[in-house]
């Protein structure tokens, strides 16, 4: 998932605009955030309770159902950003997420009101299977006082399944266009695996340990310490406050 899902999201998120909307102009925008991206060495692997018990999995399997990682992309946009990326199987939710957070200012202008400490806003780009574009920005409430509170703006498609098409029904139309642009190119591959590479080999030496976590659940407790800061969470859906 990591190699030919999450990392190409990830290049899709961050890449610069292309000269021209065509497959190898898109296709070289991607393989530079790839160039520049470095993998946190600590990073995090589970499996959910009762992975052993399923059928045809052997009683001491020490295979991964969860993993989650840090990565940073070291150009001029993006360096000192960090990037987590997480992916599982049981989790309490199938979905799929890119959830973008701005940093907070950095001086509190309202130090001497009711505001402590203001919420983030956020980015959230709900790709399975509900899709959709949503700001999350924090707005004053009417009156006197200092108040916040977080206003919704949604594209216009968020809830409405107008177009109910598959995935692999969109790139198999892409395949009939003759449209590559979302799908790899050899240094793509290359490069994707390079970034996974340090950290399934790291694994494979620590054969005898993983974390455990319950079905149902968002993971091992253990991923929190990937975060840079004590207010860096995992978002967990689109809905979450």
């Amino acid at each position: 998932m990591f190699q030919n899902h999450l990392l190409q999201l990830l290049t899709l998120a961050t890449m610069e605009p292309p000269v021209v909307w065509d497959a190898g102009a898109v296709r070289d925008e991607k393989v530079k955030i790839l160039r520049a991206a470095q993998v946190d060495p600590l990073a995090v692997r589970g499996q959910y309770r009762g992975y052993r018990q399923e059928e045809g999995v052997a009683p001491d399997s020490q295979t991964a159902t969860y993993a989650a990682l840090k990565l940073h992309v070291n150009n001029w946009r993006w360096r000192g950003v960090p990037f987590y990326l997480r992916t599982g199987k049981r989790l309490a939710q199938n979905s799929s997420m890119i959830s973008i957070r701005f940093k907070h200012p950095p001086q509190q202008l309202f130090r001497k009101t009711q505001i402590e400490k203001l919420k983030p806003n956020w980015i959230l780009l709900g790709i399975q299977p509900q899709e959709c574009l949503r700001m999350e920005l924090q707005v004053k409430e009417p009156g006197l006082e200092m108040q916040t509170h977080t206003t919704r703006m949604d594209a216009s498609y968020c809830g409405i399944n107008a177009y109910p098409l598959d995935a692999y029904e969109t790139l198999l139309l892409d395949v009939i266009e003759n449209d590559r642009s979302l799908f790899l190119r050899y240094d793509e591959i290359q490069l994707a695996w390079e970034i996974v590479d340090p950290i399934v080999k790291a694994w494979d030496s620590e054969s005898e340990f993983i974390h455990t976590y319950p079905a149902g659940s968002w993971g091992p407790p253990e991923d929190t310490r990937l975060f840079d800061h004590e207010d860096h969470y995992w978002r967990n859906s689109l809905d979450e406050d």
